[in-house]
């Protein structure tokens, strides 16, 4: 199954144009729509009363032209009717501020009453639509624009009670929480308060149960709509992911959707290849299958500081790129541009008087380009954890260090050798890869530490791994559960700004964060040249296992990696992707790239591919 297609809002339009989108579609080659996860208001204008016949109406338009069908919920945009009814569903911030209406995202997930109304309105959907629905998709984008954390009294209550099932009783969370600390021990649990405009740090080992309660109230939340979708549909249901996002863990959502999709939008100034590409195996990663791109920006956006405009080309670069990492098709957002509304700047494959843009050729060329799907072959693991994501957001030597940010310079250097990588979770199987990336993490669970013991392939572990247990506690020796692995220990650590390092007598650069190493059973390979310890190891060695003792950048790991991978040819601007079968290339650039295979020169043209 592959799936082509876009984001289609029927609600937005007067219903004499519907046959006409549907002919415009037909002739694009769009086969799948995305439709109704806005359009709560539309159908229920008013409490209690239903009116579905704008999407009823124009979703038998599209099923009588073989178009297939993705219905979102709508619960991403609960009307004014409710808000003005039950305003105390609207979400609080960090600050104790009520957040407004009149947008989307505003409702809290663990509100009751909010849960209610949603549970009628996911009723009314699969009652009404079921019957065209090819796909379900529900909600839209949990926890976008700072909504993932909500600070309202329902979330207090609802946060007290999952501590409850956690800790058992309120000495193991005074214990676990470390509550002697600055007199915050409670008695009760509800003297337990939500950490709203604290004048210093908050409770470190609090702050990580509230980032995990709340991926679990988003997931209880979505397990409420499926529940009652599934008493009316079989079909496959799907949440739409984001790009660069890691307030919710994504990995536990996935294991309650049948499908994982995302937004691939460029969220750099400048795009990025790679960092699209990180991206794409970070979600064909959560459940090691094929993917979907649900929403695919086909030029500008409008939620940037400066909405640039991206030449001819790139969205069939885009949707080249998604298939090239395994996505088994794109809906790109939207199919009609608008002319009022927030999005009114974004851009779509009509525009704004209806009319078919440079986009639908290039949509159709990359249709045509991307013939089945792909299966990367497993070859570089790296570990990816959304809790060490938010425990390194928590409480850090250095605030200018991002988690995300310092694995994908790992990333970049695997990929740049030509090679593939995956991430793995803490329950993966890992034994099918030849090298494995254990990169910052700071909570390293057990059962990880026990794989890594018996794993037979190449190993390299970095600085902050290992350092702290489930419950935010440092760790008393560092690496935990590594040492005798690594042949080494970690007596102590810094953070630092740029640091010089001297590896191999290359001439390369640390930077965050020092560790000072006392070799027990290793190697030395490289030693740092500036910093808190001048003189000391940076990079280790016990048979094939590494150790890396600070951060470092894409080409560092370039040149480190490639002495365990051999580079698979020489030159830039190109994505390579390994299957069973062949090595396929991809030009990520508007203009001609070459590289050398074997001596043999291979010049591709602006987004164009190549195989063997």
């Amino acid at each position: 199954m592959q799936i082509y297609g876009a984001a289609y809002y029927p609600e937005h339009w007067d219903e004499s144009v519907w046959e006409n989108h549907v002919k415009m579609m037909k002739e694009i080659g769009i086969e799948w729509v995305r439709v109704g996860e806005f359009a709560w208001s539309i159908v229920e204008p008013e409490e209690g009363r239903y009116d579905f016949s704008k999407l009823e109406k124009p979703l038998k338009l599209l099923k009588d032209a073989g178009i297939k069908i993705i219905v979102g919920t709508p619960t991403a945009t609960p009307p004014l009717w409710l808000i003005k009814k039950h305003p105390h569903i609207l979400p609080v911030d960090r600050f104790g501020r009520q957040k407004g209406a009149g947008s989307r995202r505003h409702y809290c997930p663990a509100n009751e009453v909010y849960r209610e109304y949603s549970k009628k309105i996911v009723e009314k959907y699969a009652q009404h639509l079921s019957t065209y629905a090819d796909m379900w998709q529900i909600d839209n984008e949990f926890g976008c624009h700072d909504t993932t954390l909500c600070y309202c009294e329902s979330t207090r209550r609802a946060f007290i009670e999952w501590l409850k099932k956690r800790y058992v009783s309120i000495d193991e969370l005074n214990y676990r929480w470390g509550n002697r600390f600055w007199s915050q021990t409670v008695n009760d649990w509800d003297e337990i308060v939500l950490p709203i405009n604290t004048p210093a740090f908050e409770n470190p080992h609090m702050m990580l149960d509230f980032f995990r309660f709340s991926t679990d109230i988003h997931i209880d939340y979505m397990n409420m709509q499926i529940e009652i979708i599934r008493k009316y549909s079989e079909k496959p249901i799907t949440h739409n992911f984001m790009v660069d996002f890691f307030d919710l863990d994504y990995k536990k959502l996935s294991e309650h959707i049948d499908l994982v999709s995302w937004d691939n939008y460029v969220s750099t100034k400048i795009y990025d290849p790679l960092r699209q590409a990180a991206n794409h195996d970070l979600m064909r990663s959560l459940k090691k299958k094929p993917f979907l791109v649900m929403e695919q920006q086909p030029g500008r956006v409008n939620w940037k500081t400066v909405n640039e405009q991206y030449p001819d080309g790139y969205l069939k670069l885009w949707i080249k790129q998604a298939h090239l990492h395994g996505a088994l098709g794109v809906l790109v957002f939207r199919f009609d541009q608008i002319q009022w509304g927030a999005e009114q700047f974004h851009g779509a494959l009509l525009d704004y008087a209806g009319k078919k843009t440079d986009r639908c050729e290039e949509f159709a060329q990359a249709k045509r380009e991307t013939q089945g799907v792909v299966v990367p072959q497993k070859e570089v693991a790296i570990y990816f954890s959304y809790e060490n994501a938010w425990i390194h957001r928590i409480n850090h030597l250095n605030r200018n260090f991002n988690y995300w940010e310092s694995v994908m310079e790992i990333y970049k250097g695997v990929r740049r050798l030509g090679y593939n990588a995956d991430f793995v979770f803490d329950d993966d199987e890992i034994d099918s890869y030849r090298l494995l990336i254990v990169p910052y993490a700071m909570y390293l669970p057990e059962k990880l530490i026990e794989k890594l013991e018996t794993f037979q392939g190449d190993v390299l572990v970095t600085c902050m791994t290992s350092i702290k247990d489930e419950y935010n506690w440092m760790r008393t020796d560092f690496p935990y559960g590594l040492q005798r692995l690594l042949g080494l220990e970690i007596v102590d650590f810094a953070g630092t700004e740029k640091v010089d390092l001297n590896v191999s007598n290359l001439q390369l650069s640390g930077n965050f964060w020092c560790d000072k190493i006392k070799v027990k059973d290793a190697e030395v390979l490289g030693s740092f040249e500036t910093g808190p310890f001048v003189g000391m190891p940076c990079v280790t060695k016990r048979g094939n296992k590494y150790y890396v003792a600070t951060v470092a950048d894409e080409f560092f790991y370039t040149f480190l990696l490639g002495n365990l991978l051999p580079a698979r040819f020489v030159g830039g601007g190109v994505d390579a992707i390994q299957t069973r079968e062949k090595l396929m290339l991809l030009n990520v650039r508007d203009h001609e790239s070459v590289v050398w295979m074997s001596n043999k020169k291979i010049a591709l043209g602006a987004f164009e591919s190549w195989e063997v």
